[in-house]
């Protein structure tokens, strides 16, 4: 399947940012073969600059990660098994780009000029190019005309939620990626207390989403049943758990899709809340 994000096999997710810093090294290298030919040059060169682009690709990656990490460093110090959970996609990606020409530039500092521009213009256009991509068929921009059932079986439209910034979460108690972040979801709902937060559950009975809250020992202001899973359906949203971020004024800000981290939660939280302190 396509999603308005990824690329999604089964269970993997291809982001399209990724596939493109993917592309982009794929054309520096057919134009490098291109180059190599015309330019005559050596097996050493040439052995140099391919294999520079793939460690490139890695140098970037994990520079992503590690900027990501030190500009929430104050959540992570609070738990910081975090920082290598990379499944969060909390990676800072101006930051991987800049990592990776640089290393690519000084891997193959022997080039001409000419051929540094060429190469590092190829690239960064690509990636550049990603950027636009968050904004790229958003299956939706306001809250869609629905309403859910709560636990007391009373409707409850997704429209009452304008005027507060909203999370909406999509769970359910068999998945665990969702259980996972579900002590992340309810810290935030005690911590942010102009948020609503909204936990969605697909597919389940009231008696089964309560039972396992009770069990767990959560609670939640804003607990509403999908059986039908016509959220997920109307948003484009593979996969459990699924997150939608919406501001004050019921606009789609984000959506994130996989287990949420404290330091990738922030990040959505300030977004939806614009220039407004969270707490």
């Amino acid at each position: 399947m396509i999603s308005a994000e990824a690329i999604h096999l089964g269970p993997f997710m291809l982001p399209f940012p990724l596939l493109l810093v993917l592309l982009a090294l794929v054309i520096v290298y057919v134009v490098g073969r291109i180059l190599q030919k015309k330019q005559q040059w050596s097996v050493q060169t040439w052995q140099v600059f391919s294999d520079s682009l793939w460690t490139t690709l890695w140098v970037g990656l994990i520079a992503a990660r590690l900027a990501f990490v030190l500009l929430n460093l104050d959540v992570y110090v609070a738990s910081p098994i975090d920082m290598i959970k990379i499944q969060d996609k909390g990676f800072h990606f101006y930051g991987g780009v800049i990592a990776g020409v640089a290393w690519f530039l000084w891997k193959n500092r022997a080039f001409k000029l000419e051929n540094k521009v060429i190469f590092v213009t190829i690239f960064t256009l690509i990636c550049a190019f990603s950027l636009g991509l968050k904004q790229w068929q958003k299956p939706q921009s306001f809250y869609p005309n629905m309403q859910f059932s709560s636990l007391e079986q009373q409707q409850t439209p997704l429209k009452q939620f304008i005027g507060k910034p909203t999370v909406i979460n999509l769970w359910a108690s068999w998945c665990p990626p969702c259980h996972r972040e579900m002590p992340v979801l309810a810290q935030a709902h005690k911590d942010f207390k102009q948020i609503n937060f909204v936990m969605l559950n697909q597919g389940e009975s009231a008696e089964k989403v309560q039972a396992y809250l009770t069990k767990n020992q959560f609670s939640f202001q804003h607990i509403l049943l999908d059986p039908q899973g016509e959220l997920a359906k109307e948003m484009k949203m593979f996969g459990l758990p699924s997150t939608l971020f919406f501001n004050a004024q019921g606009q789609l800000v984000d959506r994130h899709m996989g287990e949420l981290s404290p330091a990738m939660l922030q990040q959505y939280l300030k977004k939806i809340s614009n220039s407004d302190h969270l707490k």
